[in-house]
């Protein structure tokens, strides 16, 4: 799989068609499961396949807005609960979504409202939470397009236009340079062209609402991924989005580079930032 193709490809459908997952289709996934890349290994996690006949246990508990989209399939990802878990299931599940979109597979992230009565309605135990649930099939052929760009309750986009619409954040306005706010200046930095790719891998990751709530330093060797304060997002979408954000930026980089790219969790001290910024990963580069 070429992960730059697939991050770019892929978009969150909010209508499906009837057509129905097939068996190889899910068996290729959970083998994905088996393989799929994680950030942090010793946390256990399972995953589970509903077909979209059982939806009715999602409702309520799970959805986008407080909708699950009748989709054909839905993908739950269990996690242990440790420090890191949930940026954990974000990359894990991102990883799976870009191996359904190259399975030619359209999908949406789903936030979990409920997780006990989540788990209650589907009869797992209290071993592991439901971290993330995505639901996943054949999208609807999108053609004319109204989608909200939301800043804030007061700052909206009303945008149409044909085929999908995702705004994203540029570059510029995504990376920092050695200092928060100093916008990096990429061409004077001489970064590689697979830098430069991982970057805007990690532009296309999904977000909440496409808030896009985090920025990137690149400072003393490292990409450090920094979570901004939105009240639009919740801490486990935050968290989540993150793990996303780092697997894009770490899937394209390796491949790349002839090493693998590991993102540390926690924070880092001699960084100025906003009080409502915190850092949650970096990674040598």
């Amino acid at each position: 799989m070429d992960y730059r193709k697939a991050a770019e490809a892929r978009k969150s459908i909010r209508e499906f068609t009837d057509k129905p997952v097939s068996g190889e289709l899910k068996a290729a996934l959970t083998k994905c499961f088996a393989e799929c890349r994680r950030l942090v290994p010793d946390i256990s996690t399972d995953m589970i396949i509903l077909d979209g006949s059982e939806c009715a246990q999602l409702q309520g508990n799970a959805g986008y807005e407080g909708l699950t989209f009748e989709a054909p399939a839905y993908l739950l990802l269990l996690s242990e609960v440790k420090p890191g878990y949930l940026e954990n299931a974000g990359y894990m599940n991102e990883d799976m979504i870009l191996h359904m979109t190259d399975m030619g597979l359209d999908s949406c992230w789903l936030t979990v409202d409920d997780d006990p009565a989540l788990r209650a309605a589907l009869k797992i135990g209290d071993g592991k939470k439901v971290a993330a649930v995505t639901a996943f099939g054949y999208g609807k052929k999108e053609r004319s397009l109204t989608r909200l760009h939301i800043r804030s309750i007061s700052d909206v986009d009303v945008i149409t236009r044909e085929g999908h619409l995702a705004p994203k954040i540029s570059l510029a306005q995504m990376v920092y340079g050695d200092a928060w706010g100093k916008e990096a200046d990429l061409d004077e930095m001489y970064i590689d062209d697979g830098l430069r790719e991982a970057l805007y891998a990690a532009s296309y990751a999904p977000t909440f609402l496409n808030r896009q709530s985090f920025r990137l330093l690149l400072a003393d060797g490292k990409a450090i991924l920094v979570k901004m304060m939105d009240s639009m997002t919740g801490e486990l979408d935050a968290r989540l989005n993150c793990g996303a954000v780092m697997l894009n930026f770490a899937a394209v980089l390796d491949e790349r580079r002839p090493f693998p790219t590991e993102w540390a969790i926690g924070s880092l001290n001699g960084y100025e930032l906003p009080a409502d910024c915190e850092i949650v990963g970096y990674c040598s580069l």
